[in-house]
């Protein structure tokens, strides 16, 4: 058996990677270069591959708030399921800071691609004097609302498939849900005009991997 993870070394698994994601994040200024404001033609629909170009047809507003409805909702779902489907106890608290300590993981992974990549934003194209001014329009790869549903809804199908086994009926319906959910966050940043279909495939890959790679060491060890 794996040694168990005390509370403080959870809470550190969480402190750690919130502080380098803070610090890469406040430092969006010093590797973020506004490629599109000073070299606008750097920045035509035509440099796009022919399949994310399908996002410059979309710019629903309401898409987009729906997409943040969807990412806080998985959120809200994944922290409060400990609590409704197990005893209150400490050990939901382990729960709730292992999901912390992976999606913090994830943000820490979101920079570092993102300080790589620097792809523009599909609202860019439309004005890239203006919109290109902003260093935070050049973070469009990969999506951070479709890793965050991903990883926190695959968190809880993986731990309630190993801690409660017997609950098939809420096993099945959390299988069904985090695809779905997933699947339609994506959906929804693209036709918000926030993202291409590559960056929602690839927010699905990250999120799926950070997430079962993470939990696969957490996991026998909360117990």
């Amino acid at each position: 058996m794996p040694k168990p993870l005390t509370l403080k070394q959870l809470f550190l698994m969480v402190l750690c990677p919130a502080l380098i994601y803070s610090a890469l994040f406040l430092m969006r200024p010093l590797w973020i270069e506004p490629v599109c404001s000073t070299h606008p033609e750097a920045c035509l629909p035509d440099s796009v591959n022919g399949f994310d170009q399908m996002a410059f047809q979309y710019g629903s507003k309401f898409a987009d708030f729906c997409s943040n409805l969807t990412q806080n909702g998985s959120g809200i779902l994944a922290f409060l399921l400990p609590w409704v489907l197990l005893p209150p106890s400490r050990f939901s608290f382990r729960l709730n800071l292992s999901l912390l300590s992976i999606t913090a993981w994830n943000g820490v992974v979101i920079e570092l691609v993102r300080a790589l990549v620097q792809r523009p934003r599909p609202l860019i194209f439309s004005a890239p004097l203006i919109e290109g001014q902003n260093i935070n329009h050049y973070t469009s790869f990969y999506s951070g609302h479709t890793s965050f549903v991903t990883l926190a809804l695959l968190f809880t199908v993986l731990w309630v498939r190993a801690f409660l086994p017997e609950n098939k009926k809420t096993l099945w319906s959390l299988a069904l849900l985090f695809p779905t959910l997933s699947l339609l966050t994506g959906i929804l940043r693209v036709i918000g005009g926030r993202h291409y279909p590559t960056d929602i495939i690839g927010g699905l890959a990250f999120g799926t991997v950070i997430s079962y790679g993470l939990s696969r060491y957490l996991l026998p060890r909360l117990r």
